[in-house]
């Protein structure tokens, strides 16, 4: 009977499964067919659906309101351009504008283009607007490189270069069009890959945003591989097209500091940080590793907006909607329709040279649904950042005019912040629109429209002339290295790349060790390991430099040079750093050095002693279980040595992922170590054996594993005691109703390790629907760890009243 009712849930589970398989998450967005008819809602909203008017670009300067110091000049509009989505300028100071004119409904009909601006009399406002390359879908980032163009245009990345020099791109022409990556997510328009930035490693990173995708070179076979690339960003060679996995994947917005920190944004989560690159995580399997991002904004996610625009007439009709049920969507903002960030995107660190210094690093996040440009200042919090509001009760940019769109930003050539403002009636998913709402709608209104600003100092600003850095000699190029403003300097180090002269070499060796700049000092060093010339004497000086941040990227660089005795005994002698972030990085490097030894030192132990100092640094513990995939027998060893002795605390909760690691990799020796250490630490620290007891025991789960054979050879005796107490423990907290879910969670998961049937009475009262949900969850869970007929019995009994949220894992 129990194997039927289970035979039963499962097929209905699979059926589940495969309707959803056969539902893609987000339908995609194509043109409205022309032949279906959808049904005509039962109420019309028309009265409360007016159209808003356009605002000219002359008139739409009257709309701004701009934080005291700083003003707004419009440098391009319509009929130079339309629906601009993102821009970059080339090393003369062109601008290259996306123009997703397809949005949001009209993708196949190839309405989108990239267009080129230029100025042509030097005033800092654009004269003439060339289209470079037209007839594309929903074209959302591009980066000059080579006299030629990259460009996303999903489901593909092309390369674009003019050959026959008209100005434009013959997409017919093999010479003049190349498709570099195929296979990215189309089916959000809102989902969809963005901002490509030039990366210090002297590679183009680009964001991939919410669909993913299986990505492949244009040039592989039909039949070849493809990667999924689904929750991680890319790193690509552009000249090889070599790529690496990257960690970020949020919605649209990807901006690094000077110093190579990564920033990221999302419709609802505005300000993010990215606390490690993907390559040091995967090293080691056996690591559960925080999320890379983490939200960083001190007001939240969905911070409170300050817009000076009145609400579109359509939000404020589809919040009523939702909030009385008449139509399915998420209420959001305590059913406000609006007041709070729901359109974020294009988060920008300023780091250019025209503002006051004060202003500088601040990072720029916008509301396409709000009209408005917001700021918020970064201030260290440990190795997270915390963004601070800087405007009270208002906004860096806001206007009345809802036609306002800041989608995407840049740190332009002359110092300032461009502001690429797509200019349309509506913003907004079509499929969060109901048809209600939608029939009153022109999604494509706009598209003959668009706006480039720029954001001045009030006072003070001078404009510089027109950048030609494309004839500037190789000495001019590693000079600018050291410019203030950074378009100089990431222009500057990706010519070059790009050119590869090798007589940059001992001008970049040079200002490697004896500029006063340290971002100089560090851009060198990159420079030099793009040009293969990168030594490791130059690094190990580096190590020793006056500048913390230049430190840890000698640091990461000390990984592409080979190692010798002065390098090692250097990188070892780095424990003793007083910075966090350079700490960070070191445990990371130190995993590729895991047989580095001095006489005073080795890997492990320099490991051990950062586990030590920083016990209670989740980052940094992360950083070094990652340096120990190929064993944590001997982390685990001095680590439990030194628990207890001299104050020494070493946190259980680590303890426990290093004796998972050394259960599951299974090593003979190593299991033995830590099950042996399990009689000094029951004694002098109990919670770490505990700890390591419920580590090891992941390793009782796997058939013929080294701890299973123990056991089976009764050599297991500390264990089974610490067990047994745990057990006793988990048994009483877990089921006291009067404790707070949080304490009681996870003494139900430390029920998973007790004989089901000493266990099942407690885990069958605790799917009762009287208890919270988290701690129905937590049982079902640990229900999930057993193989034993009861387990059915259990479920089965609680069917009937369980949640649809529980019905699903109840059914895994």
């Amino acid at each position: 009977m129990i194997r039927s009712c289970l035979f039963v849930l499962s097929a209905l589970s699979l059926l589940a499964v495969v309707g959803r398989a056969q539902q893609p998450a987000v339908p995609p967005i194509s043109a409205p067919s022309q032949s279906a008819t959808p049904a005509k809602p039962a109420v019309d909203y028309s009265a409360e659906l007016p159209r808003i008017p356009p605002t000219s670009p002359a008139d739409a300067m009257k709309t701004f309101a701009v934080a005291p110091g700083f003003k707004l000049e419009q440098v391009a509009a319509e009929p130079l351009v339309n629906s601009p989505v993102a821009m970059e300028f080339d090393e003369n100071g062109r601008l290259f504008v996306c123009e997703m004119r397809g949005y949001s409904e009209d993708r196949d009909g190839k309405h989108s283009r990239v267009s080129v601006l230029d100025d042509l009399d030097g005033d800092g406002k654009f004269d003439k607007s060339t289209i470079f390359v037209d007839g594309l879908l929903w074209p959302t980032a591009l980066f000059p490189f080579d006299g030629g163009l990259f460009v996303a245009d999903a489901p593909d990345i092309f390369y674009f270069k003019d050959t026959d020099g008209d100005g434009r791109i013959d997409a017919k022409n093999p010479d003049e069009k190349k498709l570099v990556f195929t296979g990215f997510g189309t089916g959000n328009v809102q989902g969809l890959l963005n901002c490509f930035r030039w990366g210090l490693d002297n590679r183009l990173h680009i964001a991939t945003s919410a669909n993913g995708g299986d990505i492949k070179r244009g040039d592989a076979p039909k039949d070849a591989m493809t990667v999924n690339i689904r929750g991680r960003d890319l790193a690509f060679n552009p000249r090889t097209y070599e790529f690496e996995l990257m960690s970020g994947a949020a919605q649209h917005g990807m901006s690094f500091d000077d110093w190579g920190h990564k920033f990221v944004s999302s419709n609802s989560d505005h300000l993010q940080q990215v606390m490690y690159d993907d390559r040091y995580i995967a090293r080691n399997p056996f690591l559960n590793a925080p999320p890379a991002r983490v939200s960083i904004a001190a007001d939240g996610p969905q911070a409170e907006v300050f817009r000076t625009s009145p609400v579109e007439p359509w939000r404020i009709v589809r919040t009523r909607l939702r909030v009385s049920g008449v139509v399915k969507g998420a209420v959001e903002g305590g059913g406000r329709p609006a007041g709070y960030f729901t359109g974020a995107g294009g988060v920008t660190i300023y780091r250019g040279d025209a503002w006051p210094a004060e202003w500088k690093g601040i990072a720029i996040v916008g509301d396409v649904g709000s009209n408005l440009v917001h700021r918020k200042r970064l201030e260290p919090n440990g190795l997270q950042f915390v963004g601070r509001r800087i405007d009270e009760k208002s906004e860096f940019v806001s206007s009345t005019d809802i036609w306002f769109r800041p989608a995407q930003y840049a740190n332009a050539p002359d110092g300032t912040l461009y502001i690429a403002d797509m200019c349309r009636e509506t913003i907004e998913h079509p499929h969060s629109i109901p048809l209600e709402i939608k029939q009153h709608l022109d999604l494509t209104s706009g598209r003959d429209r668009g706006r480039i600003y720029r954001v001045l100092p009030a006072e003070g600003f001078k404009q510089r002339a027109k950048p030609q850095l494309g004839t500037a000699s190789t000495a001019e190029l590693v000079a600018l290295l050291e410019h203030p403003n950074a378009w100089h300097r990431e222009t500057a180090a990706r010519l070059l790349w790009q050119r590869q002269d090798k007589s940059a070499v001992d001008a970049l060796r040079k200002l490697a060790h004896e500029s006063s700049s340290p971002l100089g000092r560090m851009h060198a060093l990159y420079c030099l390991d793009g040009l293969k010339a990168l030594q490791t004497s130059d690094v190990a000086q580096r190590l020793l430099d006056a500048a913390s941040e230049v430190r840890c990227h000698a640091l990461r660089l000390c990984e592409r040079v080979p190692a010798n005795p002065e390098l090692i005994e250097k990188l070892l002698l780095a424990v003793h750093e007083m910075i966090p972030e350079v700490i960070y990085q070191l445990a990371f490097t130190l995993g590729q050095f895991p047989q580095a030894k001095t006489p005073l030192a080795n890997t492990h132990q320099v490991l051990a002693l950062i586990s030590i100092h920083h016990a209670h640094d989740r980052w940094i513990q992360a950083a070094v279980q990652s340096s120990v995939a190929d064993g944590a027998g001997p982390l685990f060893q001095l680590l439990v040595q030194a628990s207890g002795a001299r104050g020494h605390v070493v946190p259980a909760p680590f303890l426990e992922k290093l004796a998972t690691q050394i259960a599951l990799q299974n090593k003979p020796d190593e299991v033995k170590l830590a099950v042996a250490s399990l009689d000094s630490l029951s004694s002098k620290d109990p919670a770490a054996a505990l700890a390591v007891t419920r580590g090891l025991s992941q390793g009782l789960k796997k058939p013929n594993s080294v701890l299973s054979q123990m056991a089976a050879r009764g050599e297991l005796k500390t264990m089974n005691a610490v067990v047994a107490d745990m057990l006793a423990a988990a048994l009483k907290t877990a089921s006291n109703t009067k404790l707070d879910p949080k304490q009681r969670v996870p003494a139900i998961d430390g029920l998973a390790l007790g004989k089901f049937a000493d266990v099942k009475p407690t885990l069958a009262k605790l799917i009762d629907t009287r208890e919270p949900h988290a701690v129905q969850l937590a049982a079902v869970a640990v229900l999930g760890n057993f193989v034993d007929p009861g387990v059915a019995e259990v479920l089965l009994a609680a069917w009937p009243q369980l949640s649809p949220q529980l019905k699903e894992p109840a059914t895994e």
